[in-house]
C-alpha cells in the first residue's frame, strides 16, 4: 500500500509543478465525447524581455502612467497603445460567472480544475491562460507587480500583498463580469520576466486560481463562489519531500527550510482567506506523527466545510457511512460546526476506497448524498471513475472535489437560467 500510495504522490507532484507555473497542459477530461471545439481570445504583447525596473523605485515612478484613474505600473511591461480595460468584441448574453479559487502552490488545484471542466462538459485549450468555449482560467500570479529579479531586490516574496498589484486585480475582474475586455498582465514562470500583457475577453465562467483571489475586498466582491483548498503543513512537507527529493535533489532538511522560510508570508497573506471562503477543502493526515520519509503519502482526513446560509449550495448526508475492503477502508459523516466564527456544515471523508471495488463504493455513497445536484443518477460515481488515474481519486480529495465541481455547475445554472 506505501508503494502504491508512493507512486500517486509522484503523479501528484508532477501535477502540481505544471499548475504552479501556471501552464495548462489539459483540454478537459477524456472521458467527455461531447466536448465543444476551443476558440483562443488570447493575444500576448510580445516576447520575454526583462524590463529592468523595479517597483518602488525612482525609474520605474519617472515610466508610471495612469488611465482612468488605474495605475499602470511600468514593471508590467505595458505597451504604450494597450489601455488596462475595453470594450469587448465578445458579446455574452448573460454576465460571466466569477469563481476563486485559493491555495498555495502544489495543493492539487490542476485535478480540481479538470473535474469543474467535466461537471460543465467544456475544455480550455492550453496556454499561458486557459481558454475554452466556456470557460477562462486565469493564474494571479500574473499581477506580481515585479519580476522574478525586482523581488530579490525588494527582498518580498510573491506571497507578500505589497508584491501583487491588487488594485489592477480588482478593477480588472469586475470589468470582466461587466462584460468588458483587459489587458492582463502576464509573469512568465519560465524566464522569471513581466511579459507584456495579453487581451483577455469576457467568458461565460471565469476562474481566478491563485494565491490571492479572496484576500483583497474588491476582487472579494465580484466571486459568485469562493473556494478555498485548505492543506495542513505536515501534509504539505510529506508530499513536497516526495516531489523535491525526486525532481531535484533536495534534501528533507531542504524542504522543510522551504516551507518554514515561505510560511509566515502564506500564515500572514494567504492562509487567513480561508475564513472568508464560501467552501473549503481541508487535507489533514489521518494519523499524527508519522514519518513521511518512511510511509509516503499519509492517509488522509478530507473536509467539505459549507458555509450555512452561503453561496455554496449545500450538500449533506442522509447518514453516517463505513466502507471496508482496503486498507486502511473509509468513514464518511456530517455534523455542524464553527469556521471562524460562521456556522458550517462539514462532511468528511477519513480513509480510502478500495480501488479494485470502486464504482460499487462510489455508488453507495453517491446514494447517501442530498442536495448533490446531479443531473442524472450515478453521475458522481462516472465522473470519478473516468478519472480513477487522477491524484486523490483514492480518497476524499477526489470525491469532494467532485462535488465541487457539479456545485460550480449549479450555481452557473443558477445564475443563468441556462443549462450548462
Amino acid at each position: 500500500m506505501a508503494k502504491t500510495r508512493s507512486s500517486g504522490l509522484l503523479q501528484l507532484a508532477a501535477v502540481a509543478s505544471v499548475l504552479s507555473a501556471c501552464h495548462w497542459a489539459f483540454v478537459g477530461p477524456s472521458s467527455n465525447t461531447n466536448r465543444l471545439t476551443p476558440r483562443t481570445l488570447r493575444r500576448g504583447g510580445g516576447e520575454s524581455v526583462p524590463t529592468g525596473l523595479v517597483w518602488p523605485s525612482p525609474e520605474a515612478e519617472e515610466k508610471l502612467r495612469e488611465v482612468d484613474g488605474i495605475k499602470l505600473y511600468p514593471t508590467h511591461a505595458w505597451k504604450d497603445d494597450m489601455v488596462p480595460i475595453l470594450d469587448s468584441s465578445m458579446k455574452l448574453e448573460d454576465k460571466p460567472v466569477i469563481i476563486g479559487v485559493a491555495a498555495d502552490s502544489g495543493c492539487g488545484k490542476s485535478t480540481f480544475l479538470r473535474r469543474i471542466l467535466g461537471a460543465l462538459g467544456t475544455e480550455v485549450k492550453p496556454g499561458h491562460t486557459a481558454i475554452g468555449d466556456m470557460m477562462t482560467v486565469i493564474c494571479l500570479d500574473d499581477y506580481h507587480t515585479n519580476d522574478r529579479a525586482g523581488r530579490k531586490a525588494t527582498g518580498l516574496t510573491a506571497l507578500d500583498a505589497r508584491e501583487n498589484d491588487f488594485d489592477l486585480m480588482g478593477v480588472q475582474i469586475e470589468a470582466l463580469k461587466q462584460g468588458k475586455a483587459v489587458y492582463k498582465p502576464i509573469y512568465n514562470h519560465d524566464t522569471g520576466n513581466k511579459d507584456p500583457p495579453e487581451l483577455i475577453e469576457p467568458n461565460k465562467v471565469m476562474v481566478f486560481e491563485g494565491l490571492h483571489p479572496i484576500y483583497d475586498e474588491k476582487a472579494r466582491s465580484q466571486l459568485d463562489l469562493a473556494i478555498y483548498i485548505d492543506i495542513v503543513n505536515d501534509v504539505k512537507f510529506a508530499w513536497k519531500v516526495q516531489r523535491d527529493v525526486e525532481e531535484r535533489g533536495w534534501t528533507e532538511e531542504q524542504v522543510r527550510e522551504d516551507i518554514e522560510k515561505r510560511l509566515p508570508d502564506f500564515s500572514q497573506y494567504v492562509d487567513p482567506q480561508k475564513a472568508n471562503a464560501d467552501v473549503v477543502l481541508r487535507r489533514t493526515a489521518q494519523v499524527e506523527g508519522y514519518e513521511p520519509s518512511d510511509q509516503g503519502l499519509p492517509f488522509l482526513k478530507v473536509k467539505l466545510i459549507q458555509k450555512k446560509d452561503g453561496k455554496f449550495p449545500k450538500m449533506t448526508l442522509k447518514k453516517d457511512l463505513e466502507l471496508s475492503g482496503s486498507k486502511p477502508g473509509a468513514t464518511l459523516k456530517m455534523y455542524d460546526d464553527d469556521w471562524f466564527g460562521s456556522a458550517v456544515t462539514v462532511v468528511e471523508m477519513d480513509g480510502e476506497i478500495d480501488m479494485d471495488n470502486m464504482e460499487e463504493q462510489l455508488k453507495e455513497i453517491e446514494s447517501n448524498m442530498e442536495g448533490l445536484g446531479a443531473k442524472k443518477d450515478g453521475e458522481l460515481t462516472e465522473a470519478m471513475v473516468g478519472l480513477k488515474s487522477s491524484p486523490g481519486s483514492q480518497n476524499g480529495t477526489g470525491l469532494l472535489q467532485t462535488v465541487i465541481a457539479m456545485k460550480v455547475r449549479e450555481i452557473y445554472e443558477k445564475i443563468t437560467g441556462k443549462e450548462a
